[in-house]
Order: structure tokens, then C-alpha cells, then sequence
């Protein structure tokens, strides 16, 4: 019993030393791992919750919240790290349509951490109504088909689609439409068009969804009785310069429409029309030439009477060597004298033809660029200009020459 009594008298001495305790190690870890309040640049991404499937968002001020914590260092290295610890949400389960403000929730998945601040602290959201309708789907054709061609027939491989949005919008669709351009068709095509819904002004009506979203259109096009489409020939007289050759000669337009009341005339003639001759007689160089056509008895042509026809012509390239051209010192200070060796180098160009058949040594220029050299052996390489800019040096050899200088 005394034994008892003595220990109970101990008691408070014992619970004085473990809150001191505590508040020491308490105190020790806060000084290793201080609180700090941090504002977090990068916004949350606000997840949605408990959403009507009947009803969708149309209006939602922010997408994403900033967060002010308040939590230890270490917690704070660990959330920058990865900020999916941090989870922003908002509640819109019991709501209806119609405009809410809702405050988000923030929660971290680390301990221990403090919320101090959402910014923004309310969120304003509209719900409305989800609706549906279906509406046929309608081909436009924009454009013109050529001249001589029609359209035999056009078909979709839908005939409807259904458009699903909020209800303001679904409302204000009054087509749904498939747009293709005929103003190049000459043949039949089958093609893959994206469907758009349109309203009352002709203007796509953005936030629905349609289904199906994409149709496939076949439009049977034939060309009428009386007309063809012929390609172009060009007929050329005379040659290109001695050292040219011609590498490249184009028409256009490449083909034509032709027509003859006759159709007997139009299924017997050629399938080409010929131009007036392009005469190429000395060219030396590539032009352009806007030609006529000569056209058989009983055939005209449908729009423009001639053709634009573009002549490439080019030099026709060779390479030469040029040996023993001398080489010669420039800048070489006053008082001084060098010596070269070897004295000569050889030239290996390329060039057009015509200017390779008469280059000498007199078209090339070797020189040794001495400025600022003094007294001593040296290694240089040799600067080699041509007379002629239309001339490509290709190599020279050999590629180094010995100098030396004395007094």
C-alpha cells in the first residue's frame, strides 16, 4: 500500500516529463521540416462527379483550380513532384438543369497537408437538357462541271443521321449537310465527305455530336454527245544551240474539250490535238510561247483557242583538265622573295560544252596568298579563279604547294 502511494506521487512529475518530452520532439522534427504555405502555380484539373447522363455542360468558368497548402517541406517536394496527389473536384449529383455555383473540393493524398486557399473558391456551371433528332442528310454541290460533262446521277450511302447535344443547340439545326466540289469532275467518283450541321444562316452549329459523322457519295458523271477531251501534242521545229539540249517541254493546259455537231466527226478524229510549231531553231535558253492549235475540219475547241507551251533548255555539261597552269605570289611584303614548288598546278573544271572547247591556261587564275608570311617554309593551298562564272572548279592538284620565303 505504501509502495502504491509512493508511486502515485510520482505520477505528475512522470506526465510532466513525457509532455516535455513530446513538445521537444515535436519541436525537433518542426526545425528539420519546417511548414511552409505554398500557392501551387499549375491549376488542378477540376474532375467532374455525379453528373445527370441526361443532362451536359454548357457553360464552366474554369477548368482547373490554383491551391494555396500548407504542409511540411518534404510533403511540399513530394506534391511538386507529382500533382496528381492533389485532386480537385465538383459535385453535381441532385442538380438540374439550369445555372449552379459550386464549390470545389480539394483533396491531397499526403499527410500531413492543409488546404489554405482555392482560387477561384466557387465555380459557375450551366447544365441543360441532353436532345436528339434526326434529319435527312443533304448533298451540295458546289462549283460547275466542265464544260461537255453532266451529272448522271448521285448517291449517299446514308440517307439520315442523328445529332445529339443540348437541347439550345440540337434546336437551331435545321440541316445536315454533305458538301462536294464538281467544278474538276470528269469521271464518275466515289468519295468519303464529312458531315456538318448546319443552321437557318448556313453556319456550322459547333458543341453536337452526329452520327454518323462521315458519308460516302457516288456521282455518275458523263460526258454529252458531240464532245470529247483530247490531249495536247507539241509539234517543234528547228533545234536547240550546238552545247544545249532541251530537258523539258511542257503544255497548258495538257488536255482540251473539243466539240463537232457532227458526233461522227468527234468519235474519228485522233485522240490529241497538235499545236502551231515551237521553234526551238538556236535556243540557248528556256522560254515561254503561247501557240495555236491546229484544229481538223468541223472541230472547236471549248474556251481559250491556244495553249501556253514551256521550253526548258539547259547547257549540256563536260569536264576538262588544264595542266601546267602557273602559279603566282600576291601580297608578298616588301624585301622578301619566295620561292613555289611545284611552279605549276593542274585545273580539272566542269562546265557547259560550248565554253570547254576553247578554255586554256589564260581563263585560269592560280595565285599563293602571302599576307603577312615572313621568312620560313609553308604549306599553303592555291586560290583558283575562272574567267567564266558559268565554269566549276572541281579539284586541283596537287592541292598544297611548298613556299619558301627568304630575303
Amino acid at each position: 500500500m505504501k509502495l502504491m502511494r509512493k508511486l502515485l506521487s510520482f505520477l505528475p512529475t512522470l506526465l510532466t516529463a513525457l509532455v516535455l518530452a513530446i513538445i521537444v520532439w515535436v519541436s525537433s522534427v518542426t526545425a528539420s521540416d519546417p511548414n511552409q504555405i505554398i500557392t501551387y502555380e499549375t491549376p488542378i484539373e477540376l474532375e467532374i462527379l455525379g453528373q445527370n447522363p441526361d443532362l451536359v455542360i454548357t457553360h464552366q468558368q474554369v477548368e482547373g483550380v490554383y491551391v494555396t497548402i500548407k504542409a511540411p517541406s518534404s510533403v511540399h517536394a513530394r506534391l511538386a513532384n507529382d500533382l496528381s496527389l492533389i485532386n480537385a473536384n465538383i459535385n453535381l449529383s441532385g442538380l438540374e438543369a439550369g445555372d449552379h455555383v459550386l464549390i470545389p473540393e480539394v483533396l491531397i493524398a499526403l499527410k500531413p497537408a492543409q488546404v489554405v486557399e482555392v482560387s477561384p473558391a466557387s465555380v459557375d456551371l450551366s447544365l441543360e437538357k441532353v436532345s436528339s433528332k434526326t434529319l435527312p442528310i443533304s448533298l451540295v454541290q458546289t462549283g460547275s462541271l466542265p464544260v461537255g460533262f453532266q451529272t448522271r446521277s448521285a448517291r449517299l450511302s446514308q440517307t439520315e443521321a442523328k445529332l445529339v447535344g443540348p437541347e439550345s443547340l440540337v434546336q437551331t439545326v435545321v440541316e445536315i449537310a454533305a458538301t462536294i466540289d464538281v467544278s474538276e469532275l470528269t469521271t464518275s467518283i466515289s468519295r468519303t465527305l464529312d458531315l456538318k450541321p448546319l443552321n437557318a444562316a448556313g453556319v456550322v452549329v459547333e458543341g453536337v455530336v452526329l452520327s454518323p459523322n462521315r458519308v460516302e457519295v457516288t456521282i455518275d458523271v458523263e460526258q454529252l454527245v458531240g464532245y470529247r477531251n483530247v490531249f495536247v501534242k507539241i509539234v517543234t521545229r528547228g533545234s536547240v544551240a550546238q552545247g544545249y539540249h532541251l530537258s523539258s517541254i511542257v503544255v497548258n493546259p495538257p488536255t482540251l474539250t473539243v466539240y463537232a455537231s457532227n458526233p461522227d466527226v468527234i468519235r474519228s478524229m485522233p485522240a490529241y490535238i497538235e499545236t502551231e510549231p515551237v521553234n526551238l531553231n538556236g535556243a540557248q535558253q528556256s522560254f515561254e510561247s503561247r501557240v495555236g492549235l491546229q484544229l481538223p475540219e468541223g472541230i472547236v475547241v471549248i474556251g481559250d483557242q491556244s495553249v501556253l507551251v514551256t521550253v526548258g533548255v539547259e547547257a549540256i555539261y563536260n569536264s576538262t583538265q588544264i595542266i601546267g597552269v602557273p602559279v603566282s605570289a600576291i601580297n608578298l611584303a616588301e624585301g622578301l622573295r619566295a620561292e613555289f614548288s611545284p611552279l605549276t598546278v593542274d585545273v580539272y573544271i566542269s562546265g557547259p560544252m560550248n565554253l570547254l572547247e576553247n578554255i586554256g591556261t589564260t581563263s585560269v587564275f592560280v595565285t599563293l596568298d602571302l599576307t603577312g608570311l615572313t621568312e620560313g617554309t609553308y604549306q599553303l593551298s592555291p586560290r583558283v579563279e575562272l574567267d567564266r562564272p558559268e565554269l566549276r572548279l572541281d579539284s586541283t592538284l596537287p592541292g598544297l604547294i611548298e613556299v619558301v620565303i627568304t630575303r
